[in-house]
Protein backbone atom coordinates (compact mmCIF):
# COMPACT_ATOMS: atom_id res chain seq x y z
CA UNK A 1 0.00 0.00 0.00
CA UNK A 2 1.57 3.29 -0.45
CA UNK A 3 1.56 6.44 1.61
CA UNK A 4 1.15 9.61 0.42
CA UNK A 5 2.98 13.02 1.56
CA UNK A 6 1.60 16.51 1.78
CA UNK A 7 1.91 17.92 -1.68
CA UNK A 8 0.85 14.46 -2.87
CA UNK A 9 -1.84 14.99 -0.69
CA UNK A 10 -3.32 18.48 -1.67
CA UNK A 11 -2.70 17.50 -5.77
CA UNK A 12 -4.78 14.73 -5.16
CA UNK A 13 -7.63 17.31 -3.47
CA UNK A 14 -6.85 19.95 -5.70
CA UNK A 15 -6.53 22.53 -2.49
CA UNK A 16 -3.83 24.80 -1.40
CA UNK A 17 -1.11 23.54 1.51
CA UNK A 18 -2.22 26.90 3.57
CA UNK A 19 -6.20 25.33 3.00
CA UNK A 20 -5.12 22.13 4.48
CA UNK A 21 -3.91 23.27 7.19
CA UNK A 22 -6.37 25.52 8.28
CA UNK A 23 -8.62 23.06 7.80
CA UNK A 24 -6.66 20.60 10.32
CA UNK A 25 -6.28 22.98 12.62
CA UNK A 26 -10.49 23.53 12.49
CA UNK A 27 -10.75 20.11 12.79
CA UNK A 28 -13.12 20.01 9.20
CA UNK A 29 -10.78 16.75 8.12
CA UNK A 30 -8.31 14.57 10.72
CA UNK A 31 -4.88 14.91 11.55
CA UNK A 32 -2.39 12.87 9.03
CA UNK A 33 -0.25 9.37 10.76
CA UNK A 34 3.22 9.78 11.73
CA UNK A 35 6.15 7.55 10.84
CA UNK A 36 7.49 6.42 14.30
CA UNK A 37 11.33 7.02 13.72
CA UNK A 38 11.23 10.52 11.12
CA UNK A 39 7.73 11.92 12.33
CA UNK A 40 6.93 12.91 8.72
CA UNK A 41 3.33 13.01 8.00
CA UNK A 42 1.58 10.27 5.93
CA UNK A 43 -1.52 9.21 4.58
CA UNK A 44 -2.51 5.81 2.82
CA UNK A 45 -4.42 4.83 0.16
CA UNK A 46 -7.85 5.05 2.28
CA UNK A 47 -7.27 8.09 4.56
CA UNK A 48 -6.57 9.72 0.66
CA UNK A 49 -10.29 8.39 -0.25
CA UNK A 50 -12.21 9.56 3.23
CA UNK A 51 -10.43 13.16 2.51
CA UNK A 52 -11.72 13.32 -1.32
CA UNK A 53 -15.14 13.03 0.20
CA UNK A 54 -14.34 15.54 2.71
CA UNK A 55 -12.98 17.90 1.09
CA UNK A 56 -16.06 17.69 -1.88
CA UNK A 57 -18.16 18.20 0.97
CA UNK A 58 -16.04 20.93 2.46
CA UNK A 59 -15.40 23.11 -0.79
CA UNK A 60 -19.06 23.08 -1.90
CA UNK A 61 -19.65 25.70 1.76
CA UNK A 62 -16.24 27.48 1.85
CA UNK A 63 -15.74 28.08 -2.25
CA UNK A 64 -15.95 31.59 -2.79
CA UNK A 65 -18.29 32.61 -6.13
CA UNK A 66 -16.94 34.91 -8.49
CA UNK A 67 -19.23 37.01 -11.15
Amino acid sequence: MKNYRILEVIKALGICRKTYYVWENAGKIPKPKREPISGYRFWTEEDLKRLKKIVERLGKYNRKRVS
